[in-house]
């Protein structure tokens, strides 16, 4: 059973969050210096593996000793978890806008109670069919089906909600083998090794080297990415989970989407608008409705 300590369990999930909503800014610096999406999650997740595998060989090494049992769930983290979050992430950036692609990541409790239903035979409440609306609602608004706010493209919101369903695997894997008896630095270590070996054959690393050749800088804001929006806020995420429950610290973590909606906003102009605002407001508080765990005779 895992220890509770929701003040401390917050803190680092909102801190993992804030860091998280930096991860669009870095694709914005990198894609006009011709680095592909892949490429950017290739180095995004090695520079992190590499720096967090010498940290711990240097002061935590028996981190590196875990439950032959928890492999496959670092496996699973990893390769799917964090590989699909990231490309698909990346990609619906490239599509879409920070703002949007932030918005539909975080439909992801969304996806897993849709998914819940036919796998686990979970029932269908009024409150979750009420959050289901309210989510597709408040993405639409802010992906610009509605209102014409921000930048439509029919692949961007698919690629969106891959990531918003990678990003869920991530929490499940994880919770998974902290219950299992894996440490948070053993689960991060070996999923971004698994993780960057999965993502290398999308990379094209013979391509991305004659780029960093050309413009060298990209290795500054690749490292300077891999530590900000994805290093710092993986360990301190996956702590979290060790002190609250995966689905609240899912609902906790979409501080991402106001601080990705408010990076795009100052630093690359991207206007969300009143409809990309009323759309904010719907996901988030669907989220938060669908997982408030209330007394029985209020349900």
């Amino acid at each position: 059973m895992k220890k509770k300590n929701p003040a401390l369990g917050i803190i680092l999930v909102l801190a993992a969050g804030i860091l998280w909503g930096f991860s669009g800014f870095f694709v914005n610096k990198l894609t006009p210096l011709g680095v592909s999406s892949p490429q950017i999650g290739v180095m995004r997740l090695g520079f992190t593996f590499l720096l967090m595998l010498i940290w711990t060989l240097i002061f935590k090494r028996k981190s590196l000793k875990a439950p032959r049992r928890c492999y496959k769930y670092f496996l699973g983290a990893g390769a799917l978890g964090m590989v699909g979050s990231t490309l698909f992430y990346f990609y619906a950036i490239d599509m879409t806008s920070m703002a949007v692609a932030a918005v539909l990541m975080y439909t992801s409790p969304i996806i897993v109670v849709i998914l819940s239903i036919f796998i686990f035979r979970e029932h269908l409440t009024f409150l979750k069919s009420i959050c289901c609306i309210a989510s597709v609602a408040g993405a639409a608004l802010v992906s610009g089906i509605v209102g014409g706010v921000g930048d439509l493209s029919i692949p961007g919101l698919i690629f969106g909600c891959a990531a918003g369903f990678s990003y869920a695997l991530y929490s499940i894997f994880s919770s998974l083998a902290l219950s299992r008896g894996a440490k948070p630095l053993s689960i991060t270590v070996y999923a971004f090794g698994f993780a960057t070996a999965a993502m290398i054959p999308f990379g094209n690393i013979i391509g991305l080297v004659d780029k960093i050749k050309a413009e060298p800088t990209i290795v500054l804001i690749s490292l300077a990415q891999a530590v900000v929006s994805c290093l710092a806020p993986y360990v301190l995420y996956t702590m979290g989970l060790k002190y609250t429950d995966a689905s609240n610290a899912s609902i906790m973590s979409t501080v991402e989407l106001v601080a990705a909606t408010i990076i795009g906003f100052t630093a690359f102009g991207e206007n969300p608008g009143i409809f990309g605002i009323i759309g904010i407001v719907l996901v988030i508080g669907s989220v938060v409705m669908l997982n408030i765990r209330l007394p029985h005779k209020h349900k």
